[in-house]
């Protein structure tokens, strides 16, 4: 995981990349975006991470600035939409830029990570810098980890569909491929599937449709050898527009909570 700043400029930056890391930039700033964003999402600890806390709209800027190069180019953009989603003022106000930006060893320490990389195609590229410099990460004024919400909340799940009724049901795993109890992350899931998780408690589906999203309420816990589920009587729907923090929804869990929308009373 890494965000390229060979330059004190975005645009600048992402013009000079090569088109293999151009390319991986785009999902690094989203997996960086979602790390400070999304509880339990993982990299918290990350250098790369934590040197952006407290800079999502500058991170975003960073990210749209890479997906513009990258179709100008003429790649077919594929995340553009997810970058915006953590702070749409980025695509047209100038951004804070965090304190560090500008910083000239920070800078060469990235030319010189990149030379270190691919020396036949950076080093013609910046003449005036050695490989082999260690990174300059930049520790956060005030680190902040992203947490589960406080207060009023609503479930949201990725469900699958029953095979008996085709019905949406929540569906979590109980053991791991070794046939032991699931643990870590999953685990925490299945925790707050069982125990925090009351019947006829709202839920928020996602689908394949990323503007609309269902709305129902669950049923009881069925258990099997090695899963539990939960079936879902659809009662309408809701745009992600009416989410206080879309970006919220891109929480790659099967099951979690987002602060509850007005829409949904």
């Amino acid at each position: 995981m890494q965000t390229f700043l060979p330059y004190d400029s975005f645009s600048r930056s992402a013009a000079v990349l090569d088109q293999a890391r151009l390319g991986k930039q785009r999902v690094e700033t989203l997996q960086v975006l979602r790390a400070l964003v999304i509880p339990d999402y993982g990299w918290q600890s990350h250098p790369a991470m934590r040197m952006w806390m407290g800079h999502i709209p500058a991170l975003t800027a960073y990210g749209l600035a890479m997906t513009n190069e990258w179709t100008s180019r003429g790649h077919t953009d594929t995340v553009y939409e997810q970058i915006l989603e953590f702070a749409p003022e980025a695509a047209d106000d100038d951004v804070v830029l965090p304190p560090w930006f500008g910083d000239a060893a920070l800078h060469e320490s990235h030319r010189s990570n990149l030379i270190t990389k691919a020396p036949d195609f950076y080093a013609p590229l910046f003449p005036d810098t050695r490989g082999g410099l260690p990174y300059v990460w930049p520790e956060p004024e005030h680190p902040v980890l992203p947490s589960e919400p406080a207060g009023d909340a609503v479930w949201v799940a990725r469900p699958s569909v029953d095979k008996a009724s085709g019905d949406p049901v929540i569906e979590l795993p109980m053991l791991n491929g070794k046939g032991t109890p699931i643990t870590g992350k999953r685990g925490r899931e299945l925790v707050r599937f069982l125990e925090d998780m009351d019947d006829g408690d709202d839920v928020v589906l996602l689908g394949a449709d990323r503007a609309v999203l269902s709305v129902g309420t669950v049923g009881p816990v069925s258990l099997t050898n090695d899963t539990a589920k939960r079936s879902v009587r659809i009662d309408g729907t809701i745009p992600r527009a009416a989410f206080r923090y879309p970006a919220l929804l891109q929480d790659p869990r099967t099951l979690f909570r987002v602060p509850r929308p007005a829409a949904l009373g």
